[in-house]
Order: C-alpha cells, then sequence, then structure tokens
C-alpha cells in the first residue's frame, strides 16, 4: 500500500499520521534521542516483579519506569483509544463492567466459565505489530510502536497500554467463539481473560466446552482447567464476581452479609477502616444498586440506633458523597 494510502487511512481514522521515528518524536514532543532510547531499550525499562495468586502461584508484574509509562499512555490516549474492539468485550473499555460482562447471561439455565492462562503474555509481539502495522502504520513506526508496547515477547502486565492491546488481538478469537455460539444459541461475552458462555441446556455447554478450546488454542492461548467450570440449574452461577439470581446480577446474599456485618462493626467500634467500607459500598453502587439501597438504609436505622458513636457521622458523611 503506497505511503499516500496508509496516511489516508490514519486520517480518516482520527490517528495521528506518523511515517518515521522523527515524526513519532515530533508528535509526542518527546526528543529524538530520547525516542530511540526508549524504543530500542525498552526491554530494560521495566520494574519487574512478582505478587501471590489465590492458588498459590505468582503472578509476574512488569512495571514500566516513568518515561517510558509517559510514551506508554500516549500511544494509548491518541492511538488504542480511538480504536473500536469487538461487541463481545466487556472489559478494560470505556462506559463498561463486569456488571455489563453478567447482565447477557441473566436468564440462562447453564452457564461455562473459562479462564485464559497468562493472558497478557500469550499476546506475542507479533500480534501487537499487525495491530499497529493493519491501521496504517508503516513497517518502521509498527516497529517502534510494537518495541515500546511490549516486553519479552508479549504484552507485559502492568503497562497502560497492555489490556487495549490485548483486547484488539482477542478480535479473531472473539469473531470465531460467538461464530459458533451465535449460530447454537449460546450468549458469549469475554471480561479481559475471562470467558462465559452461557445456554438453556447442558448439551449445548458442554459441546461448546469442547470446540472453544480448539478455538483459544489455535488463537495463541491456553485454558487454566483449574478455573473452568460449568454451573447448572441446582449450582450457584458466579461471573467475573457477580452472582446470578432471580433474574438479575448483583453481589448476592453473602457478600451483602459480609458488607453488612462489617457496617456493624464500625458503629460497635470493632472496626475503624472506614475506607475499606467506604470502597465496598462504592463498589455496590456500581454493580448492584438494589443491595446499595437497602445497605444505606441500614447505615440510616444504625446511625438513630447507636446516636453516640462517631460511626454515624464519619460513615454517614462518606456515604452521602455516592447517590442513593
Amino acid at each position: 500500500m503506497p505511503n499516500k494510502a496508509h496516511l489516508y487511512r490514519l486520517k480518516n481514522l482520527g490517528l495521528p499520521a506518523i511515517e518515521s521515528i522523527e515524526g513519532f518524536a515530533d508528535k509526542t514532543r518527546i526528543s529524538l534521542e530520547k525516542i530511540k532510547y526508549i524504543s530500542y531499550r525498552s526491554g530494560h525499562l521495566y520494574k519487574v516483579y512478582e505478587i501471590p495468586k489465590i492458588n498459590g502461584k505468582k503472578r509476574r508484574i512488569a512495571q514500566p519506569n516513568r518515561e517510558l509509562k509517559a510514551v506508554q499512555s500516549w500511544i494509548l490516549r491518541n492511538i488504542l483509544d480511538k480504536l473500536s474492539t469487538s461487541e463481545h468485550c466487556k472489559g478494560f473499555e470505556t462506559g463498561t463492567s463486569i456488571l455489563d460482562n453478567a447482565v447477557p447471561h441473566v436468564d440462562s439455565n447453564y452457564v461455562l466459565t473459562v479462564d485464559l492462562e497468562d493472558f497478557f503474555q500469550s499476546v506475542k509481539a507479533s500480534s501487537v505489530y499487525r495491530i499497529f502495522n493493519s491501521i496504517g502504520y508503516n513497517k518502521q513506526v509498527s516497529s517502534i510502536l510494537t518495541n515500546i508496547c511490549t516486553s519479552d515477547g508479549g504484552l507485559p502486565q502492568g503497562a497502560p497500554t497492555s489490556p487495549k492491546l490485548a483486547n484488539l488481538a482477542c478480535a479473531k478469537l472473539d469473531s470465531r467463539v460467538h461464530g459458533y455460539a451465535g449460530q447454537k444459541g449460546i450468549v458469549y461475552t469475554r471480561y479481559a481473560d475471562d470467558i462465559t458462555l452461557s445456554a438453556q441446556t447442558p448439551k449445548k455447554i458442554y459441546n461448546a466446552k469442547q470446540f472453544i478450546g480448539t478455538i483459544i488454542s489455535d488463537e495463541g492461548f491456553a485454558i487454566n482447567k483449574a478455573k473452568t467450570r460449568i454451573s447448572g440449574t441446582r449450582s450457584q452461577k458466579k461471573i467475573t464476581g457477580l452472582i446470578l439470581s432471580e433474574n438479575r446480577a448483583g453481589i448476592g446474599r453473602n457478600k451483602y452479609r459480609e458488607i453488612r456485618c462489617k457496617i456493624h462493626y464500625l458503629f460497635v467500634g470493632k472496626n475503624k477502616d472506614y475506607s475499606h467500607v467506604n470502597g465496598l459500598l462504592s463498589f455496590t453502587y456500581s454493580v448492584d444498586k438494589k443491595a446499595y439501597k437497602k445497605l444505606y438504609s441500614y447505615i440510616k436505622m444504625l446511625k438513630n440506633t447507636y446516636s453516640d458513636s462517631k460511626a454515624g457521622d464519619l460513615l454517614v458523611a462518606e456515604i452521602t458523597k455516592i447517590p442513593a
């Protein structure tokens, strides 16, 4: 494709028209020497550490230094955030949440949840290069952008660009899984590395489990078998932390009771972690308005009951900042 066609495609998408490393330095307002250094030495500009996972394994985090993160953030704002992802992608996208991921499955009798192992690192640098090249950037610019956004041959978990790039890299995966699921009346959504399929009959779900395993493998990902689960009519259906019940998705009975208990402890002096409880209330408000309203009423009741408690004023003063 001629250079003019490349530039026309970029402008048509509302993306910065960059043809060289000099042009990239000019657009980012960073010196050419610094851009060259960041691009060619990006793999050495991360602080790498591990954090424990619930299953006892460790998660590798690669945190970019201040300069590298600033350039990655520029790429995210000016390029990646202007690109559309699959309609089935419900995570790491503006205006989407775990609630958006759970709601499509509310009326289903059977739910299959699949976790992709080492999600970010499974997205290879070659896939990232194809993303930049396919939208109109030439070989040199695509290589520079890829160098800045990848580490050790894949997406680093910790870089601001990784979630969006992972979603873009999963476009074909989403298309193939939905292509199979949609024609069989199976609902499909993906929240980052969490894949969910739901249907009315167990046969559809068990067949889907076998079939999508092949698609996932073909697309370069691996299934975490320990976190793969099928929930039926007699078991609790849990999707990205939310519980499906009574034709709705929400925090569930156990989580509600846990938060209610922590609120009570604040009033009787057994707990003083107001920020933690307020965080739980904010989360509840974002995903379960019904439960939030019940907790709000409970707090007002406790304030009247324990009128001499400081918790009444401290907690209520904070919760009123959250819309009821």
